[in-house]
């Protein structure tokens, strides 16, 4: 019985261990849920190993009750009641085994599981990796169309104003100014827009994206 209850506190552990995980910060949950994953395996192991026992012990007393179910044959009283006795036994310690095994699918659930989140924040942190990859070899352009397309308005006015910086007589300067005031407007910061609009309007007049900032002046007066 002392082995049941200590194999229950230990499945009881390790399911409080399990709830802490939450509360890890975000950069330690791979190598916590790692170490959760050896520690379920360990007990896995130790858990099959009491299931050995256990069923070493019921072979043993199957065979004191035959030997007693022999001498009752022979009209033994002592021997009717030891084989009560034993038969008693046998019974907890099935039960026993039952509980064992009932607890061994559970860890072994549980051990599948972790498995595949750790593998899942294996893939996760590869894909992360690159895609910084990735972006690292594009051009601020590049990233603000992006970011534009996607309506990330404030990546995308950091990566166009990049943009304008390293590159002051660029083609693409005046599309860019327009974009940056279009994405302040979008974030409902009317007067960073307007000044940019404006900027448009007085450093390319003869463009496209200067009728339209005009437009767009109007519409945030009214």
């Amino acid at each position: 019985m002392r082995k049941l209850v200590l194999g229950l506190a230990v499945s009881m552990m390790i399911t409080g261990c399990l709830k802490t995980r939450s509360d890890v910060k975000e950069g330690e949950t791979k190598q916590v849920m790692a170490q959760q994953v050896t520690t379920l395996q360990r007990t896995n192991a130790d858990t099959a190993n009491r299931i050995a026992e256990l069923e070493q012990e019921i072979r043993e007393m199957n065979g004191k009750v035959e030997v007693l179910e022999n001498k009752l044959s022979r009209q033994n009283p002592e021997s009717e009641k030891q084989m009560k006795i034993m038969n008693e036994q046998v019974g907890e310690a099935n039960k026993k085994l039952a509980v064992y095994q009932e607890e061994l699918v559970k860890q072994e659930a549980i051990i599948k599981q972790l498995t595949q989140e750790v593998d899942a924040l294996k893939s996760e942190a590869s894909s992360a990796k690159v895609a910084e990859r990735e972006a690292e070899k594009k051009t601020p352009l590049q990233l603000a169309d992006e970011h534009f397309k996607q309506n990330d308005w404030k990546k995308a006015i950091i990566q166009y104003q990049k943009y304008r910086d390293e590159n002051p007589k660029g083609k693409k300067v005046a599309e860019s100014t327009y974009r940056i005031a279009y994405a302040f407007s979008e974030l409902g910061m009317k007067e960073e827009a307007k000044t940019f609009y404006e900027e448009v309007i007085a450093k390319f007049p003869a463009s496209a994206e200067a009728k339209k900032a005009k437009a767009k002046i109007k519409a945030i007066k009214k």
